[in-house]
């Protein structure tokens, strides 16, 4: 039986993303002969940056005028004048990019990529040329890491149905049709697996499921990813979107879709299936318990198929996992614990022979490790292996500011290099990390950070503003925390993510919302499938306030972080991390 596993755009061009690999190393290992994998988005952005594209593109943007001139109705929107001004302006700005895209790509895949000024220049060129492919679909709009369709609304099923089909604006259709659809259906898989892991995959991924059942009804369509866990029980009444997928797999997706195969090579008894939601007989069926994997039991990703050249980096970071879940569940905003049911974790000596593997198959360096957050006393004992079998590599990771994260662990990290640590700070408000029951003091932040410095490793900061009952110096406070700490914003490779509160499904506030001071909850009755609500609170800032608040503190902390390439992309921060700490040792060798 064959088996191919598609992810589609919009994800980070830098590097790959770690569901299919996790996916294929699992079905290899369990004996399934004929896997295969594709990274739609890479392949996507590197066939439409390019002048043979620019042919297309350029008669497209001619044939739109020409209609648009002939018959353009109202002042905005598909068809108006606003969207002939789009473009005309588009065509005023093709021949300056078109001779510029190809050498934009080339300079992200070579040594250019380290040069700050064309760094930004590349991405800034390919971004442009993204705006002038999307003024064929105003207003929608395709940027390199992300998509916006302001018409339609992805978490209403209604508005996806329709979405999918509106070949006005839905770029993915004919891109899709006229690029991934005839290999696909040569293809000749029974069964294509799609994941959609972040929001901005929603409406390719499904545009890409519909244009798939189209050409070819009877290839078994999956789609997985932890967009749909969440949603797990608005799919009992979301029948339409069976109509473009056979079933959903939901949480870990390893054995569910071993056993998938199985049951499609015999019984078809789906019922067998764990973790699946399908329709049968005009019933949604969720298929539980829900079943969590032996972390130790699985094997590393395999990224063969992956085009690692591809990707707009000059050298591949690969994303790895020693953990799976949290150890610290109680975060009363985070939802994320939800993706993984509970923690499991890894044996540090089977984590260290997966980074061989991987180091040895595809002379990769440096590692981006996917965890929810590093547990402090395995992350000791991976650290010492890595010491110990001199493994040679650079990496980054998630952590938490823990009273025994001692300077003592950070320096083993550093000596086993670990370059950079994620952090979910969230507030500096002693009164608020109380309340969100983060578990952390200030003194152990303000130490931890001071510690990170010193050794040399980088810093990641996100921040939470309008928690519900925060005041606005509580949210300042926060702000000056990063601002004012010259010593941790002026150290390489420091980043910090300001984000607006969103209260999201499955978070534990949802379960005592009066309890943290939310006095009402809105939920739009059109978007049956929304991961987040409307709110109104008792005290504290509103979300009007909150979100104009926001706006002030992202703006300040933009003027003391670098956004490119830290804030935009922790794989592309961490080689240059790298890079620079490889030119401080070869210049004290050189000085020795």
């Amino acid at each position: 039986m064959k088996v191919s596993l598609l992810f589609p755009p919009t994800w980070h061009p830098s590097q790959p993303y770690l569901s299919l690999p996790s996916l294929t190393g699992f079905l290899t290992q369990a004996g399934v002969p004929n896997v295969s994998q594709r990274d739609l988005g890479i392949e996507l952005l590197d066939d439409i940056v390019t002048q043979a594209y620019g042919i297309e593109l350029y008669q497209g943007l001619i044939d739109k005028k020409n209609a648009l001139e002939r018959e353009h109705r109202g002042e905005t929107g598909p068809g108006s004048a606003e969207h002939l001004a789009r473009i005309v302006e588009s065509l005023d700005r093709f021949p300056y990019l078109v001779d510029r895209i190809e050498p934009a790509k080339a300079t992200l895949r070579g040594e250019g990529f380290y040069d700050m000024e064309g760094y930004r220049e590349s991405l800034f060129l390919i971004d442009k040329w993204l705006e002038v492919l999307s003024s064929l679909y105003f207003p929608t709009r395709l940027t390199v890491v992300d998509n916006q369709f302001s018409t339609y609304s992805i978490y209403s099923s209604k508005d996806l149905m329709k979405v999918i089909r509106d070949e006005q604006q839905n770029p993915y259709i004919a891109l899709f049709r006229e690029r991934f659809i005839p290999s696909i259906v040569r293809d000749h898989a029974e069964l294509v697996g799609v994941s959609i892991t972040a929001t901005s995959q929603i409406i390719p991924g499904l545009t890409l499921c519909r244009l798939i059942k189209e050409a070819a009804p009877d290839i078994h369509i999956t789609i997985g990813g932890s967009i749909f866990t969440r949603l797990v029980d608005n799919l009992r009444r979301c029948p339409s979107l069976f109509e473009i997928t056979d079933d959903i797999v939901v949480f870990e997706g390893e054995t569910a879709l071993l056993e998938l195969v199985n049951q499609m090579a015999g019984k078809k008894d789906f019922s067998k299936v764990p973790n699946l939601i399908y329709r049968q007989n005009d019933r949604i069926i969720v298929n539980q318990p829900f079943y969590s994997e032996n972390v130790n039991q699985l094997p590393a990703p395999n990224y063969d198929g992956f085009p690692l050249d591809r990707y707009l980096s000059p050298e591949p970071v690969l994303p790895v996992q020693f953990s799976r879940g949290c150890y610290y569940k109680d975060c009363a905003f985070c939802a994320l614990t939800l993706d993984h049911q509970n923690f499991r974790q890894k044996d540090p000596g089977r984590t260290i022979e997966e980074l061989e593997w991987l180091k040895q198959r595809y002379g990769v360096r440096r590692f981006f490790f996917t965890d929810e957050c590093f547990a402090l006393s395995p992350t000791k004992r991976l650290c010492q292996q890595m010491i110990d079998r001199r493994l040679d590599i650079k990496w980054t990771c998630e952590m938490r500011f823990e009273k025994h994260l001692t300077k003592e662990l950070l320096s083993s990290m550093h000596d086993a290099g670990c370059l950079k640590i994620v952090f979910g700070l969230e507030s500096f408000n002693q009164r608020i990390m109380d309340f969100m029951k983060k578990g952390i003091q200030q003194e152990w932040v303000r130490r931890i950070a001071n510690d990170c410095v010193d050794l040399g490793i980088a810093v990641h900061c996100y921040i939470i503003v309008g928690f519900p009952t925060e005041k606005e110096e509580e949210a300042l406070e926060t702000m000056n925390f990063i601002v004012d700490n010259k010593k941790l914003h002026d150290s390489y490779g420091f980043s910090c993510q300001p984000c607006l509160f969103d209260l999201e499904k499955e978070a534990p506030i949802m379960s005592d919302p009066g309890g943290y001071g939310i006095r009402r909850i809105m939920r739009p009755s059109a978007e049956d499938l929304s991961l987040g609500f409307f709110y109104e609170v008792q005290e504290g800032m509103t979300p009007d306030q909150a979100e104009r608040l926001y706006q002030h503190v992202y703006e300040k902390v933009s003027e003391v972080v670098c956004e490119l390439p830290f804030n935009y992309s922790m794989a592309d921060g961490l080689l240059y991390i790298a890079r620079a700490k490889s030119e401080t040792e070869r210049a004290a060798v050189a000085r020795s």
